[in-house]
């Protein structure tokens, strides 16, 4: 009986150390209490809960389900389940935790909210179209649901439908966390960089010390020519993380864009003697290769940052655009294929596959990824230029003039375009004038 009561007691120490976010102390107490009972699902799902607390997401799972062994109908319980997997990247497990729920109780509304983002993590945009609404029958107004239908509509482009779900989500809940960065975010991919900086602004007033956003407002900066303030920003993101290697490689970027290449090689090497896998460091020694002219060496080290499998958006096109530089048509289409695979709305990255399939001479793959972007962004005149550029260089002076007319529709006054214009017209001419010297020597035979 005194067992018992001691397991009681632990639990109420628990209970008390958890209510204070002391979270090893909950869960040394918790694992005292179910030493002595094993049987009470509640214990178990609090254990699940401390242990989530701790980021011991895959003990959580397991803990989550004890608590099931003996309640296979709580809801709470499977649905702790689901999102601890999607935290782990399994999102087909965690869509298959978030179904039980449904065939259990189809009201329970957290069931579809977690959908939305597992099937947004997998690519497939429109099931998580169909979750959200479901939701919304459920339950109107849901600030989770608006979030990850959000990143769901940014991943495919939307920038402006994103941004409002995202407003819709701080209207439901002010303190949402990170809501201000993914706006600021979607706006700099909208080229609204003022408004785009405003938002990092709002994010550090809510977070003053959130690395993430100071070394995206530096960047951000430095986009817009305001190198003073994004090297302040930098150098107080290195202050507040000095053993983070994202800190060092941003200033690194800083150092090279002030032309101090000698001091960029110095930071990025204290990155890569930090974690020499961490994204984007290969690519920034790989720049400041091409800044000596050692082409060799950048080349192997943009071999080396693809190799690394990395999938964020930004560094997968960055990576894309030096490949290119360096005439590595085939290396930077595997990067932007990567790319469209995250992004399948990103118009302006379907453009640069184009132009990489076209440099390795894959003119089929480049004609269906122009298509591609087009139809995504119909009004861009990159697209239907790139294709006047192929035609022309295949010599289908036709075809390339067609695609010219095209993007004269959409961008008359882009001088690029008139220059085309004027080549494709004179190599028009010179193909008629030897078409013509041709019949006539044959006459005269």
């Amino acid at each position: 009986m005194n067992e018992w009561n001691e397991a009681e007691q632990r639990i109420e120490r628990a209970q008390e150390f958890f209510s204070q976010r002391k979270w090893q102390e909950a869960l040394d107490e918790l694992r005292a209490a179910i030493a002595i009972n094993p049987y009470n699902s509640a214990w178990h799902f609090n254990l699940g809960l401390t242990l989530d607390e701790l980021q011991h997401y895959e003990e959580a799972i397991n803990a989550y389900r004890r608590s099931l062994e003996m309640d296979p109908d709580d809801l709470e319980s499977l649905y702790h389940v689901g999102m601890d997997l999607l935290r782990l990247g399994r999102f087909k497990q965690a869509i298959a935790s978030f179904w039980q729920i449904e065939t259990i109780d189809r009201s329970f509304e957290p069931c579809y909210c977690g959908r939305i983002r597992a099937y947004t993590e997998l690519g497939e945009h429109e099931k998580a179209e169909e979750m959200f609404y479901l939701a919304r029958q459920y339950q109107d107004e849901c600030p989770d649901c608006y979030a990850h239908i959000a990143h769901s509509l940014c991943r495919r482009g939307l920038f402006d439908k994103a941004i409002y779900c995202w407003q819709k989500t701080l209207d439901l809940d002010e303190s949402y966390p990170q809501i201000h960065l993914h706006m600021a975010e979607a706006q700099r991919a909208k080229g609204q960089l003022e408004k785009a900086r405003q938002h990092y602004l709002q994010e550090l007033r809510l977070q003053p010390g959130d690395l993430q956003t100071l070394l995206d407002l530096g960047h951000l900066l430095l986009e817009m020519g305001r190198t003073d303030e994004a090297g302040e920003k930098i150098r107080r993101a290195i202050e507040l993380a000095p053993h983070h290697p994202a800190a060092h490689l941003c200033y690194s970027r800083w150092l090279l864009h002030c032309g101090r290449t000698a001091a960029a090689r110095t930071a990025i090497n204290k990155a890569m003697v930090l974690d020499s896998r961490y994204p984007g460091v290969h690519m920034g020694l790989a720049e400041i290769c091409m800044r000596e002219r050692d082409l060799i060496r950048a080349r192997r080290h943009l071999r080396a940052e693809l190799r690394l499998g990395h999938d964020h958006p930004r560094i997968l096109m960055d990576l894309a655009n030096l490949l290119m530089d360096c005439a590595q048509g085939r290396q930077a289409a595997a990067s932007l294929r990567r790319l469209v695979g995250v992004e399948p709305g990103n118009a302006s990255a379907w453009q640069n596959l184009a132009v990489a399939y076209f440099m390795s001479q894959q003119f089929d793959q480049g004609l269906a990824a122009s298509q591609q972007a087009m139809q995504i962004d119909p009004t861009q005149t990159m697209t239907p230029y790139n294709l006047a550029l192929a035609y022309q260089q295949r010599g289908d002076y036709a075809k390339a003039t067609a695609w010219l007319r095209h993007a004269q529709r959409i961008g008359p006054a882009d001088p690029a375009i008139q220059r085309l214009d004027l080549r494709i017209r004179f190599l028009t001419a010179c193909g008629r004038l030897r078409s013509l010297l041709c019949r006539l020597r044959f006459w005269n035979r």
